[in-house]
């Protein structure tokens, strides 16, 4: 998404269902460190401590989602900067004979059978919704898994990120006051 110069309003596009990471590319063509998901509050505090108008002033380190689909950043780019957006996006929905899930098979027949017969089970008071919920959640676990199996061994549980320097801790250094 290209950014436009003092405006600090956008809206996503509404196929976007969960949003991993956010990075400005300035136009001069250096990635920056992943934006900050903030509040509508901090947003405002900051332009208010500016003057209160979104006035372009550099490149986005924050932003702040509003609703669904619309979202404010901050700073006000002053540049029409590049946004890439690292997403989970919602599958097109079926509507013709040869349309086909997005789901890999024997997970997405399964899900699809099994969801469906407990949804009319339990619409039709029939006493095997239990039995097609279960079937339909196991199901669901098997797909699960194959994803994280498909995602790969990454441990991920320490992103270092240019830039920011976390101090060390050394429990030899600490003084007990």
């Amino acid at each position: 998404m290209t950014l436009t110069s003092g405006t600090a309003s956008y809206t996503l596009d509404a196929s976007i269902s969960r949003i991993k990471e956010m990075f400005v590319t300035p136009v001069n063509g250096v990635l920056t460190g992943p934006i900050e998901l903030t509040t509508l509050d901090y947003i405002i505090r900051k332009r208010q401590a500016a003057g209160g108008v979104p006035t372009a002033t550099g490149y986005v380190t924050h932003y702040a989602l509003l609703g669904i689909n619309d979202f404010e950043v901050y700073p006000t780019p002053q540049a029409a900067d590049v946004l890439t957006i690292w997403c989970v996006k919602l599958p097109t929905a079926l509507s013709g004979n040869t349309d086909v899930p997005i789901l890999q098979e024997p997970f997405a027949s399964k899900l699809l059978e099994y969801g469906a017969l407990a949804e009319a089970a339990d619409f039709k008071g029939d006493p095997s919704e239990q039995e097609y919920r279960q079937l339909f959640e196991t199901w669901k676990q098997r797909y699960r898994s194959h994803l994280t199996r498909k995602r790969g061994g990454q441990p991920g549980q320490f992103n270092m990120f240019p830039g920011r320097n976390y101090p060390p801790h050394d429990p030899s250094m600490d003084t007990g006051r």
